[in-house]
């Protein structure tokens, strides 16, 4: 073989960024009154989002707020009951 044994992709930095191995995607999630309280799946966000009690308050990192009518507590009940099942 002829030329350096470099491989050519890494040596101009062309490799891919290392990424971790399971991504985590959370929303913040914020108490009617604006106190951040435990995130959420993104999925949970859409479910709270399409049932209106929650409305979205920033985009970029994507936050909701609950609506006074949904307390936190009303979100625990529903996470115990997705745990039950």
């Amino acid at each position: 073989m002829t030329g350096s044994s470099i491989d050519t992709e890494t040596a101009a930095g062309n490799r891919r960024p290392c990424q971790p191995t399971k991504a985590t995607r959370s929303v913040k999630v914020q108490a009617a009154n604006g106190k951040p309280i435990n995130p959420c799946h993104p999925a949970r966000a859409r479910q709270l989002s399409r049932k209106k009690r929650a409305v979205r308050v920033c985009r970029h990192p994507f936050t909701i707020r609950l609506h006074p009518e949904c307390p936190a507590e009303a979100l625990q009940q529903l996470y115990e009951e997705d745990k039950a099942l």
